[in-house]
């Protein structure tokens, strides 16, 4: 057998490692002393090691770090999930969320659909503009709200609820598009059973996992309590992680993101008495693997690109901000919650996800959208990711709820 090949994978694999943490160390430092978002230094890092910005390739095996990248979304995730008891996520209930994302995805499409017709666009387009404008990042978002340690907020609750929310939906929609534009007849029975996998995986993965995941865990970490225990954590957290991509991988055979799974499964542990001792270990893995997943973003963004799409990227941008902001913040506002928290939830959604990619991919491989789709969608994505840690951070210094209470109390004055 011949191990050449396979010593230089390895090699070539080291390699990109060195390069992507080396560059993500060294952005991060300038980052952190010029107090801006490091996630920030992150996509910049990517973009200055990636094959678009310089004359020579620095990463020999980008495929290898799709998959640790992939690995990154999953793990924080799942951290994330384990900040996020069923207890808290049921003091707002799923309604509220499916509200918050039902207004939100009905103004993205008319606006898409809108903003697409103006600029001389097919329907075709326009609809497939919208499903990829419905989902919102709950990586950057997640790791935005973590860094400015306002996961706990009442505001993020919701945030994290409406992306699963939104995170279903638009896998809904995109099979409804996917049949329809296929030449298929629009069968309510392939709606029905798409939207049935998705309840049963939900339902069945909660009441099977809060039933049993929280017991396994927690007798673990009790037959292990007379042993050293750095040895009692690290079979506990093994445990957790191997939980956790098992459940992804299931999402995945259903259809649905493994994302949901891994924000699932912390879900579930974060019901057992481990779940905070879990959460606080795997903080150092995830940030690592994180690290890994906003470099390789910036690497992918084709800066060649930015100075033919511009244009078309900045409508998009506008057309999502518009909508996400005003059903979003409009939404919330809505279901009883206060001006404040309300714009923080408009303008915390105000992104575009990955899985806008996913959505373009398929209706350039079907064949049934232009070519100028994706690559106008991915110029907004990364524009979008730039922009999103500063429209957090402001969202969370306007004190929407003084501002109206002065203003009211002006108006009872002068009267």
């Amino acid at each position: 057998m011949d191990f050449t090949g396979v010593m230089d994978f390895t090699a070539a694999t080291i390699a990109d490692f060195a390069i992507i943490l080396t560059a993500a160390g060294l952005m991060t430092l300038l980052f952190h002393k010029i107090k801006q978002p490091l996630i920030l230094g992150y996509l910049i890092a990517g973009i200055i090691i990636g094959p678009y910005f310089l004359p020579i390739n620095l990463i020999p095996e980008p495929d290898v770090l799709h998959a640790t990248a992939e690995m990154g979304v999953l793990l924080l995730l799942f951290s994330v999930g384990l900040e996020f008891p069923l207890s808290k996520l049921r003091a707002l209930g799923l309604k509220t969320y499916a509200f918050i994302a039902g207004i939100e995805l009905v103004l993205m499409f008319g606006f898409s659909i809108l903003a697409g017709m103006l600029m001389g666009w097919p329907l075709v387009d326009c609809l497939f503009l919208g499903a990829a404008l419905g989902a919102s990042s709950t990586v950057v978002i997640a790791k935005v709200l973590t860094s400015m340690g306002k996961m706990k907020d009442v505001s993020a609750t919701i945030m994290m609820g409406v992306l699963v929310v939104e995170d279903l939906a638009v896998v809904l929609i995109l099979s409804i598009l996917t049949s329809t534009m296929g030449g298929n007849t629009l069968s309510g029975w392939e709606i029905t059973w798409t939207l049935g996998k998705m309840v049963i995986f939900l339902v069945g993965a909660l009441i099977i996992g809060l039933a049993l995941i929280p017991r396994f865990i927690d007798w673990i970490n009790k037959t292990k309590a007379g042993e050293d225990f750095t040895e009692q954590d690290e079979v506990t957290m093994l445990t957790a992680l191997g939980l956790c991509f098992g459940l992804s991988l299931m999402a995945d055979f259903v259809g649905l993101s493994m994302a949901i799974g891994a924000f699932l499964m912390g879900i579930i542990i974060a019901e057992s008495k481990a779940g905070e001792c879990i959460h606080h270990h795997i903080a150092r893995i995830k940030e690592m693997f994180g690290a890994v997943f906003f470099v390789s973003v910036g690497a992918l963004i084709d800066v060649t690109l930015f100075s033919q799409f511009i244009i078309p990227a900045i409508v998009v941008i506008v057309v999502m901000l518009i909508g996400k902001v005003i059903g979003c913040g409009v939404g919330t506002r809505l279901a009883g919650y206060s001006l404040s928290t309300s714009l923080k939830v408009g303008m915390g959604l105000g992104q575009i996800g990955e899985f806008a990619f996913i959505v373009a991919k398929v209706g350039m491989d079907m064949g049934v959208v232009s070519d100028f789709l994706f690559p106008t969608i991915g110029v907004a994505v990364a524009v979008s990711t730039f922009i999103t840690p500063y429209m957090i951070r402001i969202s969370y210094r306007i004190d929407l709820d003084q501002w109206w209470q002065n203003r009211r109390q002006r108006i009872k004055t002068s009267a």
